[in-house]
């Protein structure tokens, strides 16, 4: 029975392998040439096998670590023979002298010293003033009083500094000050700021926390130059009044001008000359007394009574719209009023 059983197994096989489709006639394999491979992209390739190579022994140098690619430089990006972006030209004797007296200028130091409300006081010319500031903080830079600017201030590093500019105060006492601010730390750059009286060159330093707040000057010549600006002033004013008073007067009224009057009474208030033209009366009092109350002219009438008339002052000269034999400067009144008398007429000494 069982060798019936694989008689018939085998019989069934053959009949399945006679029926397959697999069973074919057979495969003609042929060979052909192989193609023709591009210079230019076997060149591509082997840059890709190379940058790949490249990549992955950097990346076994460095477990962990992403390397950057490499990418072969060609003759064609190199730069020509003896290039070179920085050339260093040569510097004449006159030249170098030049640079040491300004890095001597630069790196001078210079001790600031405190000053009113936190400011830190440098004193103008003695070196480079240096001004700290932070991000995030404000530093001001404050000018002289009645100092202004006349262009906008010039800075190194535009992109990364902000300067913009204020004032307090009104008048001649009016200040400008300079707001400074940086971008980050780590910032090195110079300022100059040019005003109507001098000019300022500032070194600006950022660093993460320490800043000044208020940085101002001193100057050792100011005194000086605050008085020789207020003669000059005062100067200016009494040519003004003087052109004034020339004014008043006829073109050929010099000719004419009479001089002849007395004066008389209280010294504080007696006036340093008269004179007429003829139609006007002037009465020129000392300049010293313009910064006190001004007496009151009154022309004194053949009663012996004063009367009221018409006049105006014009800095230290009192001009009437009319002759008059005598008349009176009068300050105060009563008994305790000073007085001064004018009186027209066969000049004397003056009592």
């Amino acid at each position: 029975m069982k060798e019936f059983t694989i008689v018939l197994a085998l019989a069934f096989a053959s009949n399945a392998l006679a029926q397959s489709p697999d069973k074919a006639s057979p495969v003609i394999v042929k060979r052909s040439a192989a193609p023709k491979v591009n210079p230019a992209d076997a060149a591509l390739q082997n840059k890709v096998e190379s940058d790949l190579k490249a990549l992955r022994q950097d990346s076994a140098a460095t477990p962990g670590t992403t390397a950057s690619p490499v990418v072969p430089v060609g003759p064609a990006d190199r730069a020509p023979a003896g290039y070179n972006p920085f050339p260093d030209l040569p510097l004449s004797p006159t030249a170098q002298a030049a640079v040491h007296v300004s890095e001597k200028w630069l790196t001078e130091t210079v001790t600031p010293a405190p000053g009113a409300d936190g400011r830190v006081l440098y004193s103008y010319g003695a070196g480079l003033a240096t001004v700290v500031c932070a991000p995030l903080r404000l530093c001001v830079v404050e000018l002289q009083p009645g100092e202004h600017l006349i262009s906008e201030p010039h800075i190194g590093d535009s992109v990364r500094w902000h300067i913009a500019p204020a004032l307090f105060g009104k008048g001649e006492s009016s200040t400008t000050v300079l707001v400074v601010k940086p971008q980050e730390p780590g910032l090195d750059t110079n300022l100059l700021i040019a005003t109507d009286r001098r000019i300022y060159y500032l070194r600006l330093l950022s660093k993460p926390e320490d800043y000044t707040a208020r940085v101002a000057f001193a100057y050792p010549d100011d005194d000086l130059a605050d008085q020789r600006w207020k003669e000059h002033l005062a100067k200016q004013e009494e040519e003004k009044r003087e052109a004034s008073r020339i004014a008043e007067l006829a073109p050929d009224a010099v000719e004419l001008m009479n001089f002849d009057y007395q004066l008389k009474g209280d010294q504080r208030i007696r006036p340093i000359q008269v004179f007429d033209d003829g139609t006007r009366t002037y009465i020129r009092m000392n300049p010293n007394t313009t910064s006190r109350e001004a007496p009151v002219l009154v022309v004194i009438g053949e009663d012996g009574k004063p009367e009221m008339l018409n006049y105006r002052v014009k800095g230290d000269m009192y001009i009437a719209d009319r002759l008059f034999d005598r008349a009176q400067l009068v300050l105060g009144a009563g008994k305790t009023a000073l007085k001064s008398e004018i009186i027209r007429g066969t000049k004397k000494k003056s009592s």
